[in-house]
C-alpha cells in the first residue's frame, strides 16, 4: 500500500500543474523584462555592469537616467550629459517604452544601448 501512495496518480498531475505553472511566470517574466547590453562609444567611461534587466513598461527616460547616474559618479563626469543611442543608429524619445523598442531593434534576445558623452550618431 505504501507503494501505491507512492506512485499514486494523485501526486504525479499536481507536479505536472506545478510545473507548468513554474513555466508560464518565467515566460511572462521574459515577455515583462527586457534585457539591456550596454556599450560605451568614444571617450565615455566603461560601466561595471553592462548588462541589467528593466521593466518592459519602463519609459526609455528610466534607462537614461540609471546610465547617467553611474556615469556621474566619478568626478571626472560629474557633470557630464550623456547620449543613447539604439544599434548605433538613432536617439529613442524618452518617453518610448522599453519593450517596444526590444520588440522593434533587439539582437539576440537583448536590446544593446550605446552611450557616448557626445552625439555619436542621430
Amino acid at each position: 500500500m505504501a507503494d501505491s501512495a507512492e506512485q499514486g496518480g494523485g501526486k504525479e498531475p499536481p507536479a505536472a500543474e506545478e510545473g507548468v505553472q513554474a513555466a508560464a511566470p518565467a515566460g511572462k517574466k521574459v515577455e515583462d523584462k527586457v534585457r539591456i547590453l550596454v556599450k560605451n562609444v568614444g571617450n565615455a567611461p566603461i560601466l561595471k555592469t553592462t548588462e541589467f534587466s528593466a521593466s518592459a513598461s519602463s519609459a526609455f527616460s528610466r534607462v537614461i537616467q540609471h546610465i547617467q547616474n553611474k556615469i556621474r559618479t566619478s568626478e571626472m563626469h560629474k557633470d557630464a550629459v550623456v547620449h543613447l543611442f539604439i544599434n548605433q543608429s538613432f536617439a529613442p524619445s524618452p518617453d518610448e517604452q522599453l519593450g517596444d523598442l526590444y520588440k522593434c531593434f533587439q539582437m539576440d534576445g537583448k536590446l544593446v544601448i550605446d552611450y557616448a558623452l557626445m552625439e555619436a550618431w542621430g
